[in-house]
This record gives structure tokens, sequence and C-alpha cells, in this order.
């Protein structure tokens, strides 16, 4: 069946049975386990399209792995063609233009090493090892959200391989439908190849915060960081992180299984502005750790890689929420108190600036006016995955009501129909109409997925 393929691309092609298969299909999610009929890791476009192509003339379904960070390990299949980007990492930079050009296999990090050469950055995601394929078609929520908008609002062209295997350039002079889609609507249009992203001028030092709370401050700390927010200048964008500490050696022992609420951010100008900007951020309690200040950019892309570490059986889920009430911030922690395992990440983001200044309708990407977004990862260690999805799942669906338009981070949870149909909103028939005209057969389905069939 493969030989055609393997003709082409020949040792790229890589079958079950195969000394590298099951590396290759490896995600970032140790609880994803799916067995592709072939993986083809691509050195260029004309790669890609011979493998598009391919699954098209033999009816395969397709999968795309930029980083393979999803939650749901939407970059791997079973039975379907993986087509594998992760050897497609370039990266170049035009100064003049600030502009980045970026193959569809590159990381976040890959990005930032290449752009601070010339103090310049694009907004993307706050763990360094995540490929900015995945990130940017669905959002793409950062240090630089606030002052320059989500990824995919940074995205002024791209190369695209679609269904039937033909290559596109799409811009807002070309092919402006699918530019539109590719902005918020997913991989559901094809193999992004390469990504144009406007730069803006970014460090190289930035003033980065980062304090410590007692957990037991948790409720006062959510009260104080909404108050904040209201009148927060752009430049500022920070997230609220409750976590039980582990007894990792880089930690003193008084922390070891301590719960805390960890603020992180970034001030996205001078850093000699910016520290009595943020220092309410620093004072919402008593700080048991304070290690606020100016330190490189890339490091500061770096410095949460380790709180994400490779395969380990994840369960994430997301909703967003309008102000946080006393009702809210009530229900978010009652919740959190009955996690199965001590190995639970919940992630509170404040949103505002450039990101919310955004029209719904003007890209794929609908939620434009929520004030946070909760992210919640449960790392599956000694403790049963179906335990910790279930309890994903009851904390999803009590946290619903309460949330913002019943909407979510599609980069933060697992594939389900109505949610992708709630957070697309409005902009949902819209996608309908272009999957229909780009990819009618549903080739790439492996993500959240915008049907042609209904």
């Amino acid at each position: 069946m493969f030989q055609a393929l393997q003709e082409k691309v020949g040792s790229r092609l890589i079958l079950p049975g195969e000394e590298s298969y099951d590396e290759k299909r490896k995600v970032w999610n140790g609880a994803i386990d799916r067995r592709p009929a072939a993986i083809i890791v691509c050195q260029s476009e004309e790669d890609v399209v011979a493998a598009v192509k391919f699954a098209n003339e033999q009816g395969l379904h397709i999968s795309i792995r930029g980083g393979g960070h999803h939650v749901a390990g939407t970059a791997v299949c079973d039975d379907g063609l993986m087509i594998d980007l992760s050897q497609m990492r370039a990266v170049t930079v035009n100064e003049e233009l600030k502009v980045a050009y970026v193959e569809g296999g590159a990381t976040l990090g890959d990005i930032d090493e290449e752009t601070q050469k010339y103090g310049l950055a694009t907004p993307t995601g706050t763990v360094s090892e995540t490929g900015v394929a995945g990130l940017a078609l669905s959002g793409g929520l950062g240090y630089l959200r606030g002052k320059y908008g989500l990824t995919c609002d940074n995205i002024v062209g791209a190369n695209i391989v679609t269904a039937d295997g033909t290559l596109l350039h799409v811009s807002e002079s070309e092919n402006k439908d699918l530019f539109w889609a590719i902005r918020g609507g997913g991989g559901n249009f094809g193999v992004v190849t390469k990504f144009e992203f406007q730069l803006h001028l970014v460090g190289p030092e930035v003033l980065a915060l980062d304090v410590m709370y007692d957990y037991k401050d948790a409720a006062e700390i959510f009260r104080k960081s909404q108050a904040y927010l209201n009148q927060a200048p752009d430049e500022v964008s920070f997230n609220l992180t409750a976590a039980q500490l582990p007894p990792a050696p880089f930690l003193p022992e008084f922390l070891h299984h301590k719960k805390v609420i960890m603020v992180s951010g970034m001030y996205a100008g001078n850093p000699d502005d910016g520290e009595g900007i943020i220092q309410p951020l620093r004072e919402l309690a008593q700080p048991i750790v304070d290690q606020t200040g100016v330190m490189p950019y890339v490091a500061l892309q770096k410095k949460l890689d380790v709180m994400v570490p490779n395969q380990i059986p994840v369960y994430g889920t997301s909703l967003y929420f309008g102000d946080l009430n006393d009702e809210i911030i009530e229900a978010i922690l009652s919740k959190l108190e009955n996690a199965p395992t001590p190995g639970v990440l919940a992630q509170l983001w404040a949103l505002g600036g450039k990101m919310n200044c955004v029209e719904s309708e003007e890209t794929a990407f609908a939620t434009r006016d929520a004030s946070f977004v909760l992210l919640v990862d449960v790392m599956a260690m000694g403790v049963e995955g179906e335990l910790c999805e279930k309890w994903v799942d009851s904390l999803y669906h009590g946290l619903l009501p309460y949330s913002h338009k019943q909407s979510s981070y599609l980069n933060g949870i697992g594939v389900e129909e109505k949610v992708t149909k709630q957070t697309m909103a409005g902009n949902y028939s819209r996608l309908l109409e272009i999957k229909k005209k780009y990819d009618p057969r549903n080739l790439f389905r492996h993500n959240h997925n915008v049907n042609p069939a209904e």
C-alpha cells in the first residue's frame, strides 16, 4: 500500500514494526497510546504535498504533529497517516519588515532564540518546547497577549497544503477565507508548512513577575487580581497557578508538599517603568517567595518548562470566566479541594488588552470578552488515569454554569463536538462553509473538528 509513497520519501516513511515507529508515535502526554498506519517525517513542503496526496488517494485520514503538546494528543491517530513536521523547524527573520518566517514544526523556543537576536518577538505561549503550529492555529496565549494580542492575531501570512494536496499561500490579499479560518479554527483546513508572524520590539531583558503565596490566601488573591485587572495597562499580563509543590531537590525543604498560589507574568515595556505598575501583584497577600526581577526574555519563556515534563499521563480541561466574583471563586476553589492527586496544576490567566480589542468575527478565534481562562491539568502519577479523567470531567461540568458563554480555550481541553461548537460560537457556521470548500471529506479530523458532514 505504501510502496508509491516510500519511493518518493524513502526512509522518512516509518511503518509499524520498524525500529523508530514506537518512538516517533509518542507525544508529550504519556496517556496517549495510538498507532498510526504510517508516519511520514517530512523535511520539505514537497514531502507534505506527497503525503497529503497519498492519503487522499488511499482514503486515509491525517493527523499532524507540530510539537505534539496538545493534551488530547491530536498529533497522533489510530490507523491513519501521521504527518510529522518535527524536522521542519527553520526560523528566519526579516528585520526590516519585522516578520519571522517559521516552519510548521518549530517550537516556541526556536522562534524566541532567533527573533531575540534582533530584539524582536511575536506573542507565543509560556512553555518553550510547545510547537507553534497547534498553539497559533487555535489561539496562542502568552505573556505578550495584553500588549500585542494572541499568536493567531500576529499571523500575517502562511503556506498551507490543503486536502487535495494543493500548496496555497494565504494572507489578507490571498485566499482570504482560509486566512481568516486558520486564525483560531485549528488544524481543520490543512497542513501549515510555514507561518509568517508579525514581530515587535521586546527584550532582550524584560521585567518578569514571579511571586509565591500561601494557598490559604487563594480567595483573597483571586479577588485582588480581578480588581487589579480592571485597571491594568496593556503591558501587564499575569497568570495565577494553584499547585502543591513536589519534594524536589531544587526547592527548599520548607516548600516540599506545600500548597501555594504562584503569580507569574511580565511587563511588556521598559522594565524601569514597570516596577511600580506591577507592585500590587507582589502584595496580593504575604509572599512566601518573591523572585520578581529583570531577566532575559528567552529565559522567562523557558521558566515553566520544568512544570510540564514529557511522557507523564495528563488529563486536562479549560473554561473561560467573566469577572471573578465571590461565587465563582468559591466554586473554583471548592472543586480543587477534591482533587484525586497532588499533581494538579490549576491556572487562571488574566485576559485583557490587545487580545480583547479584536472583534470576535475578525478572526476565527471568537472569545474576546472574558476576564480569565481556567486551565486545569492533572498529572496521573501513581493514580489511575480513569480516576483523574472522571474528576476533570466533573470539574468541567460543575463549573460550566459559572463560565463565560460555556466557552473553553481549545489548546487546553480534550476534543468534544459540543465544546468545539460552544467555543467557536457565532464563527462556527462560517468555519463550516470553509471546511466544506477545502476539506469536504474531513481528512483533517484529529482536532477540535468542524465536521463537513453536517
